[in-house]
């Protein structure tokens, strides 16, 4: 492996680091999102459960002690009940508007990376290219023991940048997947409240 490194040229470096910053951003979604879930855990039908008998003084108290987006969202709603529905609704949609960032942090800058390492790899591959016609014109010949070098780099450069761009690229769907979801579930839950709270 530090083999195919060294021969890929001074390409790999940046496509390393790369790789290294995706596969801390990818861990960190995990992270985040499997927080996400672990909140919404058994957490609506509790709090469905004290909103159907009016209490929601203690729906507040279960989701201040309950960690997570969703139940942070979910009381910046419930404290506005005695001020009524659209006040509800405010704080439903202004605290929401504050998690939905936290929660997809990163993904920008994750699809950045799925673009540029195919693009570092490509570029790798024409400076393999260049130092191939180079040896080429440098020795007055065809041989392909020349030109070998070069060729060896411009091929790693480009596996490498695609090896990291393929999957980065279908992780950051996967996570932006997850965000719509997470969006729709907030807004499902918010409305249910709502309709419990007020109803017609």
């Amino acid at each position: 492996m530090l083999n195919y490194f060294l021969r890929g040229g001074i390409m790999m470096y940046p496509l390393f680091i790369a790789s290294v910053l995706a596969l801390a951003i990818i861990i960190n979604k995990f992270h985040v999102f499997s927080q996400v879930r672990a909140g919404e855990r058994n957490l609506m039908a509790k709090i469905k459960e004290l909103v159907n008998q009016k209490m929601v003084e203690q729906a507040v108290t279960f989701c201040k002690n309950s960690e997570g987006p969703v139940p942070s969202i979910l009381k910046a709603g419930l404290n506005q009940y005695g001020k009524g529905q659209k006040a509800m609704e405010d704080a439903f949609e202004t605290q929401a508007s504050e998690e939905v960032p936290r929660v997809e942090s990163y993904l920008p800058v994750l699809a950045t990376i799925a673009a540029v390492s195919t693009l570092m790899g490509f570029t790798g591959t024409v400076v393999g290219m260049i130092r191939a016609f180079d040896s080429i014109a440098a020795a007055s010949a065809t041989s392909p023991a020349i030109i070998a070098s070069g060729i060896s780099e411009a091929l790693i450069t480009t596996a490498t940048g695609l090896l990291i761009a393929i999957p980065t690229l279908l992780f950051y769907r996967y996570f932006v997947h997850r965000v719509d979801r997470f969006v729709s579930e907030i807004e499902r839950y918010c409305k249910e409240l709502i309709k419990i709270l007020f109803p017609r």
